[in-house]
């Protein structure tokens, strides 16, 4: 039975494919969770974050992912995702799974991280304020305490 989540900071509701740790949340450690809408990939959730809804959903489908052009990462917006804006395409060659580790780990330390953009910019997140971030569409997998 899927879940949805709500984060503070962004209206989306992202279903999560697996039952929700809700316990993990005052672990002190970052969380991986499978997302499969709006946008399918890694939900890397900090443990700073302040508020989390967790609703159970008794019946129904998650609604389609929204199209992902590349590997991206999602931060919070106050407009949500959205088929115009579903994140940052990152560099080439970048290593997703690294990249939810090491995000993971910024969130941990409260320490600064930044990535490459296949713009060519540079995205920086503060490990310390961000709530959470999607990385998609990558290898999926379940539910992972970061320690």
């Amino acid at each position: 039975m899927p879940n949805c989540i709500q984060i503070e900071g962004d209206p989306a509701r992202w279903w999560i494919e697996e039952q929700f740790p809700v316990s993990e949340l005052t672990s002190g450690q970052p969380l991986s969770v499978t997302s499969l809408a709006p946008i399918e990939g890694v939900l890397v959730l900090s443990p700073r974050t302040a508020t989390v809804a967790v609703l159970n959903v008794p019946s129904g489908s998650p609604p389609a992912p929204l199209a992902v052009p590349g590997e991206i990462i999602y931060v919070p917006t106050a407009a949500g995702p959205s088929a115009g804006h579903v994140g940052y395409q990152v560099a080439a060659g970048a290593d997703a799974m690294s990249l939810s580790s090491q995000v993971a780990a910024a969130m941990h330390a409260g320490q600064s991280l930044t990535i490459a953009l296949a713009s060519g910019g540079t995205l920086v997140l503060n490990g310390a304020t961000l709530a959470f971030v999607v990385l998609g569409p990558i290898g999926l997998g379940g539910a992972t305490p970061h320690g």
